[in-house]
């Protein structure tokens, strides 16, 4: 059986020319249906950029912040050498008689000097110099409040233990003593 394609004839439908509504309506709701599709296709698509965003960024703070248990640990060792470092009195530095204890804190201040090149390489560093700034709950821990005249209250007056940051973040508060109002 041979189609008949001729240019000259006009469509054949089934339907008479007043049932060309339903078709209309037919074609109305599957335009509606993929312009659906395509919105549900396109959120697909963002949400799974947005998955593979938000895990790329995962893995690069695990990776970053994955020495932060240890890091946090060594700074108790970190504090120790300072303090051993600070109770060495300067005369006693600098004093030839005492060999053995000039070398010995020449052996502990670079050992301590080390830990904190190793710190700084792995991000970990020392946020600035605290003394005499307005507290902040974000970066200090008031350890104690003592009323001094002249100091501005809120201020901090002390900084038992420095605090540390790893790469942008907050690692340990720095433990500081905080002017009270004098009453």
């Amino acid at each position: 059986m041979r189609a008949n394609y001729s240019t000259d004839a006009a469509p054949q439908t089934d339907l008479p020319k007043e049932g060309a509504k339903p078709i209309d309506i037919t074609i109305a709701e599957k335009d509606k249906q993929i312009a659906d599709l395509q919105d549900l296709y396109r959120r697909a698509l963002a949400d799974m950029e947005n998955i593979r965003q938000r895990t790329k960024k995962e893995v690069e703070n695990a990776s970053s912040f994955a020495i932060t248990k240890f890091a946090k640990d060594l700074l108790d060792t970190a504090d120790v050498l300072e303090i051993a470092l600070k109770n060495v009195p300067e005369a006693e530095r600098s004093n030839d008689a005492n060999k053995s204890l000039k070398d010995f804190y020449s052996g502990v201040s670079m050992t301590h000097d080390n830990l904190m090149k190793t710190f700084k390489r792995a991000g970990v560093e020392p946020y600035g110099d605290t003394l005499g700034a307005k507290f902040d709950h974000n970066l200090h821990e008031a350890v104690f409040q003592a009323p001094v005249p002249g100091k501005e209250p809120g201020s901090v007056l002390e900084v038992l233990k420095p605090g540390y940051m790893i790469k942008g973040r907050v690692l340990r508060n720095a433990q500081v003593g905080v002017v009270s109002e004098s009453s």
